[in-house]
């Protein structure tokens, strides 16, 4: 074995977490940025209870809220991107079709904060 390498990492068992490793680089790229993911991960969980959508969409569009504005003119797309059962591979193809990526749609999701939640 080479040096830094294990005995797990030569196991053919393994190679559809290389694979996995891939996909997730090639959708959020070679430096994720953790916070934008989670705002992606923990907002489409929350978007798919109703009283959560209506509690983050009544967040969202608060004069309060820093990002109001970005959030409204992207919401169609935030929207499409929270409540869709695609998982995020599947997802981030739909996306490059209508151009963007979903590395850039999951850094639009907006911050949930502030006493106004």
């Amino acid at each position: 074995m080479r040096n830094g390498q294990s005995a797990s990492d030569l196991s053919s068992k393994h190679m559809p977490v290389h694979e996995n490793r891939i996909a997730e680089v090639q959708v959020w790229g070679d430096y994720p940025n953790w916070d934008d993911i989670a705002r992606f991960v923990y907002g489409r969980l929350m978007w798919r209870l109703p009283q959560m959508r209506a509690r983050l969409l009544a967040h969202w569009l608060d004069e309060r809220h820093p990002h109001r504005e970005r959030f409204q003119a992207q919401r169609e797309l935030i929207e499409r991107a929270l409540e869709s059962e695609l998982g995020s591979e599947e997802l981030d193809v739909v996306l490059r079709q209508r151009g963007t990526t979903l590395r850039c749609v999951a850094r639009e999701v907006p911050a949930v904060f502030g006493s106004f939640f």
